[in-house]
C-alpha cells in the first residue's frame, strides 16, 4: 500500500470503528432501503446490524435476516420489525407490504399476536391462515380485535377444551356464546355456567342446563306415570249389623256368620292390597336405588372429567400473565382436586401435571421475588447516587442555582415516595442521608438565590448600558452595521436578562423602543436585500431545472461539462431567501449527484468491459507471440490470420492501454510475417547451422584426448548418419555446401587418423573401407576387361575406325544368322551395366578412407565404369554408327 493511501477518506459505512458505522446508520433516511439492507446483512458488528434492521422496511430483507443472522438479538429485532409492519405501525407502509411481512414470518407467537391485534382484516386473516396450533387458535378466538377473525378462528378450533376456554374466557359476547353453542357435554355446560368470566356465556349456559333439566323431568314424570299400576278400589265398610237384641236368634246367628265371612273376605282383600302396595313400593325403591347408582356413576364420571379439566386449568393458570391470578387459580384447582379426589379413587400419578403447574408458578414467584430484590437493590443504588450527588453539590463551593434547584426537587420527590428497599436498615440509612442532604441543600439553595438576587441587581446596570448603546445606534448610517450591532446587543441582553421585576419592564420598554426605531431604518435595506435574494433564488431554481433536464442524459462527457458549468455558475450567485437555502441546494445537488452516480456506474461497467476485452486481447497477444517463432509456416500463418480476425471482433479497451496492447499484438504478427517472408533463407540458415553443428561436434571429437571417449565410434557413426540426412535435405548454396563437405571430411579424417583403433571392424575403419573399394574397383575392371574387344575398337575420342566398324558389322551379321546370338550379346551388356550400378551404390556406402587412396581408387573406378559405358554404347544396335557419327 502506498503511503498516501493511508490518508484517503474511508466511507463511513465501511469505517473500521463500529461507533462510526452506527452513527451513519442512525443518520440514514428510512427510505434508503438498499443501504440499510446491505448493512443489516453484511456488517460485522451486531449493534450496527440491529440499528439497520430497526430502520429497514423491506419484508424480504427482514425475513432473510430473521432466518440467517448469527445474533439472536438481531433476529428478534427483524421479527419485531416484521410484526410492526404487519400491524402498520409505521407511516407509509402499504397493505401489500403488511401482507408480505406476514408471509415472511414463521414464529407462531408473533403470527398469533398479529391475528389478535391487527385492525386490517386482510392482514389478520393472512396471519390466521398461517396458524395451526389449537391453543393459538383458541387465543385468537378469545381476544382478536375483529369479529370476523374471531369467528374464523373459532370455526377452526376442534379441541373441546379450547372451545370451553373460549366460552369461559372470551372478552366478546358473540364469540363466547358461539363457542358455548358447540358444547354438548353437561359437565362442560355446568363448568361454564359456574365459572365463566363472560356473563353472557354463563347466563346462556344456565339457560341450556335449565331447559335440559325441565325436559328430563318431564320425560321422567311421563315414564313414572306409565309404569305405576292403578290403586286398588276402596273397600266399602260392611253394612251395619242389626243388633242381636232386635233380631231373632236364628237370624242373628246366620247374620253373624255372614258378617264374619264378609269380614274375612274384606280382610283378605285388604291384605292383598297391602301386599300389592308393598310390592309397588319395593319396585319403586329399587328403581330409585338404580337411579341413585346411575347418578352416582354419572357424578363420578363428571368428577373424573372435572379432574381432567382441573389439570388443563392448572396448566393454563401456570401461563397466566398475572402471577397473583395464576397462584389463585392453581390453588383453587388444587383445593378442588383435593375435594374431588377424596370422594373417588384417583391414581397418585394423575396429579403430576397439577404439581408441575404449581412448580411453574413457584418458579415464576421465585423469579418475581428475585426481580423484586434486584429492583430494590437498584432503587437503593439510585437513592445512594442521588445522595452522593446532593452531597457533592452541597460540598462544592461554586455552583449554579439551576443545578441546586434540580437536585433539591429530585431529593424532595425521592423522600416523598421512597421505594421498597432490601432491608429496614438500608431504608433508615438512606433516609437519614437524604434528609441530611436536604437540610444542607436547602441552605445552599438559599445562598445561591441570594447571590442570584445580587446578580439581578448587577444586571440592572448592564441593561441600562445596553439601552444607551442601542440609543446610540441612531447616529449610524450603514444598515448592515446597524443590524450587526443590534444582533450583538440582543445577544448581550439575553445574557443579562434577569433583573428585579420592578425595573424589568421599564428597562425592556426603553430597550425595545430604541431597537424598533433603529431597526425601522434597516427595513428598506432588508427589503432590497430580500428582492436580491429572491432574484438569486429564481436564478438557482433555473439552474436546478437545467440540471434536472440533464440528469438522465447519456452523453457523458458533454453533459458532465455542462453540469460543471452549472455548478460554477451556482457559486457565483449570492445568497437566497432565508429558509430556502437548504431546500434549493438539495434540489440542485440531487440531479447532479444522480447524473454523476449514473456516470460512475456506466464507467464501472465500461471498466469491467474494458478489463474483459483487455484480458481477451492479452490472450491473443500471448498466442500470437507463441506462434511468431514457429516454423510450421502455413499452419502458423492461418492461425495468425484467425487471431487477427478475432481481434477485430473484440471491443475497445481503456485508452491508456489501447495503443500498447495493439503494438504488442501487431509486433508479434509483423515478426511472424517477416520471418514468413524470409522462410527460405531461414530454412537455409537452419540447414547450414545444423551442418556446422555436426562439423563442430566432429571437430571437438578430433581434438579429444589420445584415448578418446568410450563411445567414440557410435557417436561418430551417429554424426555421419545425421550428415547424410542433412545432405539429403537440399537448400544450401553450392559453394557453402562444398565448403561444409570439405570441413566434414577433414574433421572425420582427423578423428579416424587420431583414433584408428576405435573404428576397427566398423563401417568407419579406413583400412577395411580401402579393401572394399579395391575389391569393387577390381571387379569393375575385370568386367571392363571382359568387354575390352568391343571397347578397344573405339578410340579415345569415341570415333570408330572404318576397319573396326566393318568387322563389327560382319560380326553382327553373323550373329544375326545365329539363333539368339544378338539377343545374348545385348543381355550380357545389360547385365554388365546392372553390375556397374550396384557397384556404384556400394561405392557410395563405403566409409571414409585416406584422401590419396580415395582419389586413386576413385579414378580407377571411374575409368572402368567409363570403359563399360562405352562398350555398352557400342554394343547397342546402330551404336557404332551413332558413335562414328558423333565422332564426325
Amino acid at each position: 500500500m502506498a503511503i498516501l493511501d493511508r490518508f484517503r477518506t474511508v466511507p463511513r459505512h465501511k469505517h473500521p470503528d463500529p461507533a462510526v458505522r452506527l452513527a451513519y446508520v442512525e443518520e440514514l433516511p428510512i427510505d434508503d432501503r438498499e443501504q440499510l439492507a446491505a448493512l443489516a446483512r453484511a456488517d460485522d458488528d451486531p449493534r450496527v446490524r440491529r440499528a439497520a434492521v430497526a430502520k429497514l422496511l423491506d419484508p424480504p430483507a427482514l425475513a432473510s435476516v430473521a432466518r440467517e443472522d448469527r445474533d439472536e438479538a438481531v433476529r428478534d429485532q427483524a421479527i419485531a420489525m416484521l410484526r410492526d409492519m404487519a400491524l402498520e405501525a409505521f407511516e407509509g407502509v402499504t397493505e401489500a407490504e403488511s401482507l408480505a411481512a406476514v408471509a415472511a414470518l414463521t414464529d407462531v407467537k408473533t403470527l398469533t399476536a398479529i391475528a389478535r391485534s391487527a385492525t386490517n382484516e386482510a392482514v389478520a386473516r393472512r396471519a390466521l391462515s398461517r396458524v395451526i396450533d389449537e391453543r393459538a387458535l383458541g387465543s385468537i378466538a378469545r381476544h382478536a380485535t375483529l369479529e370476523s377473525v374471531r369467528r374464523a378462528a373459532l370455526d377452526r378450533v376442534a379441541d373441546r377444551e379450547e372451545i370451553v376456554a373460549v366460552a369461559m374466557n372470551s372478552d366478546f359476547k358473540d364469540t363466547a356464546v358461539a363457542a358455548l353453542e358447540r358444547l354438548s357435554i353437561r359437565a362442560d355446560l355446568e363448568h361454564v355456567a359456574a365459572r365463566a368470566k363472560n356473563k353472557s356465556s354463563a347466563k346462556r349456559a344456565r339457560t341450556i342446563l335449565r331447559e335440559q333439566d325441565e325436559r328430563a323431568a318431564a320425560e321422567a314424570a311421563a315414564d313414572a306415570a306409565a309404569s305405576v299400576p292403578p290403586a286398588p278400589e276402596t273397600l266399602e265398610p260392611p253394612p251395619a249389623v242389626a243388633s242381636s237384641e232386635s233380631r231373632p236368634p236364628a237370624e242373628s246367628a246366620a247374620s253373624d256368620a255372614v258378617a264374619e265371612a264378609d269380614a274375612i273376605a274384606a280382610h283378605e282383600r285388604l291384605e292383598e292390597a297391602a301386599r300389592e302396595r308393598a310390592r309397588i313400593e319395593e319396585e319403586r325403591t329399587r328403581e330409585e336405588e338404580r337411579a341413585r347408582e346411575a347418578a352416582a356413576e354419572e357424578q363420578a364420571a363428571q368428577r373424573r372429567a372435572r379432574l381432567t379439566e382441573l389439570l388443563a386449568e392448572a396448566g393454563a393458570a401456570a401461563a397466566e400473565p398475572d402471577l397473583g391470578a395464576a397462584r389463585r387459580r392453581v390453588q383453587a384447582a388444587q383445593r378442588e382436586w383435593s375435594e374431588i379426589s377424596a370422594r373417588i379413587s384417583v391414581d397418585a400419578e394423575a396429579a403430576a401435571p397439577l404439581a408441575e403447574a404449581d412448580a411453574k408458578v413457584a418458579a415464576r414467584e421465585r423469579a418475581v421475588h428475585d426481580q423484586n430484590e434486584r429492583q430494590r437493590r437498584e432503587a437503593l443504588a439510585r437513592l445512594q447516587q442521588l445522595a452522593n450527588r446532593v452531597e457533592a453539590v452541597t460540598a462544592k463551593p461554586e455552583g449554579t442555582l439551576k443545578a441546586a434547584d434540580h437536585a433539591l426537587r429530585d431529593l424532595r420527590a425521592a423522600l416523598a415516595d421512597v421505594p421498597p428497599l432490601p432491608s429496614k436498615k438500608d431504608y433508615e440509612e438512606i433516609t437519614r442521608r437524604l434528609k441530611a442532604g436536604m437540610t444542607a441543600l436547602t441552605a445552599k439553595v438559599q445562598e445561591l438565590r441570594d447571590a442570584d438576587d445580587w446578580r439581578r441587581f448587577g444586571n440592572v446596570a448592564v441593561q441600562e448600558q445596553l439601552c444607551a448603546k442601542m440609543e446610540a445606534l441612531r447616529a449610524l448610517e450603514d444598515p448592515e452595521e446597524i443590524a450587526r450591532r443590534v444582533r450583538e446587543l440582543q445577544q448581550q441582553w439575553r445574557l443579562a436578562a434577569d433583573v428585579p421585576r420592578a425595573q424589568a419592564d421599564t428597562l425592556w420598554r426603553r430597550f425595545k423602543t430604541a431597537h424598533d426605531e433603529v431597526w425601522a431604518r434597516c427595513e428598506a435595506h432588508f427589503a432590497a436585500q430580500a428582492e436580491a435574494r429572491a432574484a438569486n433564488l429564481a436564478r438557482k431554481i433555473a439552474l436546478c431545472e437545467r440540471a434536472e433536464a440533464l440528469a438522465d442524459a447519456t452523453n457523458w462527457i458533454q453533459t458532465a461539462e455542462e453540469i460543471k458549468k452549472l455548478q460554477a455558475e451556482w457559486k457565483t450567485i449570492g445568497p437566497v431567501t432565508r429558509g430556502q437555502e437548504k431546500s434549493v441546494w438539495e434540489r440542485f445537488r440531487t440531479p447532479c449527484d444522480r447524473f454523476f452516480t449514473r456516470r460512475q456506474q456506466d464507467l464501472a461497467q465500461r471498466k469491467t468491459m474494458w478489463a474483459e476485452n483487455l484480458a481477451r486481447k492479452d490472450a491473443l497477444c500471448a498466442r500470437a507471440e507463441a506462434i511468431a517463432e514457429s516454423t510450421d509456416w502455413e499452419a502458423a500463418a492461418a492461425e495468425i490470420k484467425r487471431l487477427q480476425a478475432e481481434w477485430k471482433t473484440i471491443g475497445p479497451v481503456k485508452k491508456t492501454r489501447s495503443e500498447a496492447i495493439w503494438q504488442r499484438f501487431r509486433g508479434a504478427c509483423d515478426r511472424f510475417f517477416m520471418r514468413y517472408a524470409q522462410r527460405h533463407d531461414i530454412a537455409k540458415a537452419e540447414r547450414v547451422a545444423a551442418r556446422e553443428a555436426i562439423c563442430a561436434e566432429l571437430e571437438a571429437l578430433a581434438e579429444s584426448a589420445e584415448s578418446g571417449p568410450a563411445d567414440l565410434a557410435p557417436r561418430v557413426a551417429e554424426l555421419r548418419r545425421r550428415w547424410q540426412q542433412e545432405l539429403a535435405a537440399r537448400g544450401v548454396d553450392r559453394e557453402r555446401a562444398v565448403a561444409l563437405d570439405e570441413r566434414f571430411r577433414s574433421a572425420l579424417q582427423a578423428v579416424l587418423s587420431r583414433h584408428p583403433a576405435a573404428f576397427a571392424n566398423t563401417d568407419l575403419d579406413p583400412e577395411a573401407n580401402r579393401r572394399r573399394m579395391e575389391a569393387i574397383v577390381k571387379r569393375i575392371e575385370d568386367l571392363a576387361a571382359a568387354l575390352a574387344p568391343a571397347a578397344a575398337a573405339v578410340g579415345v575420342d569415341g570415333a570408330v575406325s572404318p576397319t573396326a566398324r566393318l568387322a563389327t558389322m560382319l560380326k553382327e551379321a553373323l550373329a544375326a544368322n545365329t539363333i539368339g546370338g544378338k539377343v545374348d550379346e545385348e543381355s550380357r551388356w545389360r547385365a554388365a551395366q546392372e553390375d556397374v550400378r550396384h557397384a556404384q551404390a556400394s561405392w557410395s556406402r563405403i566409409g571414409p578412407v585416406p584422401d590419396a587412396v580415395r582419389r586413386e581408387l576413385a579414378a580407377r573406378f571411374e575409368r572402368a565404369c567409363a570403359t563399360i559405358a562405352r562398350a555398352g554404347a557400342t554394343a547397342k544396335p546402330g551404336g557404332a554408327g551413332r558413335a562414328g557419327g558423333a565422332g564426325r
